[in-house]
């Protein structure tokens, strides 16, 4: 049985890994042709003079005051069409890498646990945002739930480890 985890495990993570050069793909597509933030940038510029305001680039949950100042290249208060297409497409790339490294160390985290043999690791659930993971459910005693703390804290790529497991009674 552990073998057919162990497969699940490594499709999952072949998975992962394909979807990532996928998504890496179309960000640098639409990096390159730019047609989508042009429509974007097109439908935000409510005056129709070819940029953007603060107000009318806040409607882009992306630009808050901070992103809109990093985003305005030239200082002049306002985005053009390819400072706004600039800033956006770096930072989807950004959110996608983020997403693919989060997607990582859980799988990875779920690998590990499955190869402590003391530790029921099915009855643990993984979940990573930002390198911050998350476990939960529920171990035979304090000694496991802390083993699995440990052995998540050690991946590469994890920030903090918030234990939630529960001990059995």
């Amino acid at each position: 049985m552990k073998t057919s985890i162990k497969t699940n495990v490594l499709a999952a993570t072949f998975i992962c890994i394909a979807s990532t050069h996928a998504m890496a793909f179309d960000t640098d597509e639409i990096k390159d042709n730019q047609a989508p933030l042009s429509t974007e940038f097109n439908q935000l510029d409510k005056s129709g003079d070819g940029l953007l305001s603060y107000t009318e680039a806040s409607e882009d949950k992306l630009f808050t005051k901070k992103h809109f100042a990093k985003a305005d290249v030239d200082k002049d208060g306002t985005l053009n069409q390819d400072e706004y297409s600039t800033y956006k497409s770096k930072a989807v790339k950004k959110n996608v890498s983020r997403v693919v490294d989060d997607s990582l160390i859980t799988t990875k985290a779920k690998e590990e646990l499955l190869r402590a043999k003391d530790i029921k690791s099915l009855q643990i659930s993984v979940e990573t945002y930002k390198g911050e993971v998350i476990l939960s459910g529920f171990v035979e005693n304090a000694a496991m739930k802390e083993k699995a703390e440990k052995i998540v804290a050690k991946i590469e790529g994890v920030k903090a480890v918030k234990n939630s497991l529960e001990v059995k009674s």
